[in-house]
């Protein structure tokens, strides 16, 4: 990505606060929404999905819950096999 200067971007740009991540994440979501490849709608329903579905957040309750109860473990490495076990939890 060119922003009229020829350097590696591990900085935050003047005046942003976002993030060089950030910022690089929304150009290439206008762009791709501006050139019609993604409807802007549907990327939210599939953000909203991974952060609430299935992101690495379940992982973490469920490795909460099984540290924390002796029992919940020993059910869960038998029987738990992704979303199955972010349910039984």
């Amino acid at each position: 990505m060119s922003h009229g200067h020829d350097h590696h971007h591990d900085h935050e740009h003047e005046g942003s606060a976002l993030p060089e991540m950030d910022l690089r994440v929304r150009a290439l979501e206008s762009l791709l929404v501006e050139k019609g490849c993604i409807d802007p709608n549907a990327l939210d329903v599939f953000v909203e999905t991974y952060e609430h579905q299935v992101g690495p957040r379940n992982g973490a309750r469920v490795v909460a819950k099984a540290w924390s109860d002796p029992s919940v473990s020993r059910v869960a490495a038998r029987r738990c096999h992704g979303r199955d076990c972010i349910a039984w939890i």
